[in-house]
């Protein structure tokens, strides 16, 4: 069966189940990696996104790492930022400082944007090996690695299995889809795609979905997606949805 027959075949039984899948709120709330990426957020979006932080129990808050002091989380709290972001151009030595500079304010995950562009302009090579050398760093220093492929930027689901692939092999903790800085965010193909890729790698590696997730319908559909290609059920370990507004439309809707 081919991988877009195979689509086809999982989102019918997606479209009928997710609905009633079992998935609850609090499991996608746990699964969160609440996220403010802005340049210039306000004094007031700083102190709401921390409140949200401190009363609900999300895997991650992500923000640019200069805006790391701004925050008063409990100790151990799981801090995540973002390396190459948002078009995957810096060079590779810009990068490496940018972790060595997160590891110093006490960040546990690096969400690092693949240089896509460089991959999509038949650079291929150097592109990977950019990217192995922070899948590299990131492992001598313990950090959690997640790649931001930027989906959107892709003409097929073929050509985004391909890549997850080769990067599953770097041994990154995550796939992530999107950047959410570009017009095509995450899809249900393109997860289908990268699900597919860490099914038959079967090597440990989760999948983080952003990009456009705006609703607590839409997390559920990626929820259940997940479950179905992998066969277990979603939590934080393997499983993240990156979003801005989505918490509070998950507690809108308890």
């Amino acid at each position: 069966m081919t991988l877009e027959a195979h689509l086809n075949s999982v989102l019918e039984h997606l479209i009928a189940d997710a609905v009633s899948s079992g998935i609850s709120i609090d499991q996608l709330i746990q699964s969160m990696d609440l996220t403010l990426l802005k340049d210039n957020p306000s004094d007031e979006e700083l102190e709401n996104i921390n409140q949200l932080a401190k009363n609900h129990p999300v895997a991650s808050l992500c923000v640019y790492a200069n805006h790391l002091y701004k925050f008063n989380l409990p100790s151990g709290f799981n801090f995540a930022t973002v390396v190459n972001f948002p078009h995957g151009n810096n060079d590779l030595n810009s990068c490496i400082k940018e972790i060595d500079q997160s590891l110093i304010l006490g960040v546990k995950e690096i969400d690092y944007v693949f240089p896509y562009q460089m991959y999509l302009a038949d650079n291929k090579h150097e592109a990977l090996n950019q990217c192995r050398a922070i899948a590299q760093s990131c492992k001598q220093y313990g950090l959690t690695l997640k790649i931001i492929m930027e989906t959107g930027a892709f003409s097929d689901i073929g050509s985004i299995y391909q890549l997850s692939v080769k990067l599953i092999d770097m041994g990154c903790a995550f796939l992530k889809t999107s950047t959410g800085k570009i017009a095509q965010g995450a899809s249900l193909s393109a997860v289908f795609a990268i699900l597919s890729a860490i099914k038959d790698s079967e090597k440990k590696c989760g999948v983080k979905i952003s990009g456009g997730i705006k609703t607590p319908k839409q997390a559920r559909e990626y929820a259940y997606l997940a479950e179905l290609v992998l066969n277990k059920k979603i939590n934080k370990d393997w499983f993240r949805l990156g979003a801005s507004s989505l918490l509070d439309e998950f507690l809108k809707s308890r």
